[in-house]
C-alpha cells in the first residue's frame, strides 16, 4: 500500500513512515508528485478542522487520496496560548529549542502552576470526491524545567512521562511510536482503510 502525505514538516513525515515497515506501507511526501511545495492556511477552528483542510486540499489538487495531519500541545496552566495556535503561538523560524524555552518563561517565578501537558494528533485521510476518515489520540505528561534526552523532536525533550520516568527524547524510536498519538491515530485509520478495502 502507498500512501502520499500531504506534510512539509519532515519530522511528521518521518514518524509516520516509521510506524510500519516499507514493505507493508510505504508513505510517500505529496512533494514526490509535484514541482513545488504548498503552504495549506491552517484557518480551522480545530485540530480536525485544519487537518480536514489540508488533506482535501492536495487530494484535490494531486486527484489522489492524500493523508494530512493537525496537532498540538496544550497545557493546563495555560489553556487559552497554544492547542489549535501552537503553530502559530511561535515566531516563523525558531527551533525546537527555541520554542522549548519559550514555554518555559511562561512559568517563570509560578511555581504554585500546574505542569500538566498533552499532546494531541488528528489525521485525516481524504480522497479528491470530498470523502474522508479521521482518527485522532493524545498523550498527557507533564513540563520539564530544562531539556532533557537526545532523541526525537519537537517538544520531546520538555515532555515528561511520570510512569516512564524519563522524557520523550530519552526513549528508543519504538518506544516513543508506541506512545505517540500520531503513530496510534494512523494505525487506527490505517485499520478502518484496509476495512474498507475487504
Amino acid at each position: 500500500m502507498d500512501i502520499i502525505v500531504g506534510t512539509n514538516n519532515q519530522g511528521k513525515l518521518q514518524e509516520i513512515q516509521s510506524a510500519y515497515p516499507k514493505e507493508e506501507i510505504t508513505f510517500v511526501p505529496y512533494t514526490n508528485y509535484t514541482k513545488k511545495s504548498y503552504d495549506v492556511a491552517e484557518t480551522g477552528k480545530t485540530y480536525t478542522e485544519n487537518a480536514l483542510i489540508k488533506a482535501q486540499f492536495y487530494a484535490k489538487m494531486l486527484g489522489k487520496p492524500v493523508l494530512a495531519d493537525d496537532g498540538g500541545v496544550e497545557m493546563e496552566a495555560f489553556p487559552d496560548l497554544l492547542g489549535v495556535e501552537t503553530a502559530r503561538f511561535f515566531k516563523p523560524n525558531m527551533t525546537d529549542s527555541e520554542k522549548n524555552h519559550q514555554l518555559f518563561t511562561l512559568f517563570e517565578g509560578q511555581k504554585s502552576l500546574t505542569r500538566a501537558i498533552s499532546l494531541h494528533a488528528v489525521l485525516v485521510y481524504a480522497w479528491p470526491n470530498g470523502e474522508y476518515l479521521i482518527s485522532e489520540d493524545e498523550l498527557k505528561g507533564e513540563l520539564t524545567t530544562k531539556e532533557v534526552g537526545e532523541m526525537g523532536y519537537g517538544f520531546d525533550k520538555i515532555f515528561y512521562l511520570p510512569k516512564k520516568d524519563k522524557t520523550l527524547a530519552q526513549l528508543t524510536k519504538g518506544q516513543r511510536n508506541h506512545l505517540s498519538p500520531r503513530v496510534s491515530a494512523l494505525k487506527r485509520l490505517i485499520e478502518k482503510l484496509k476495512e474498507q478495502q475487504r
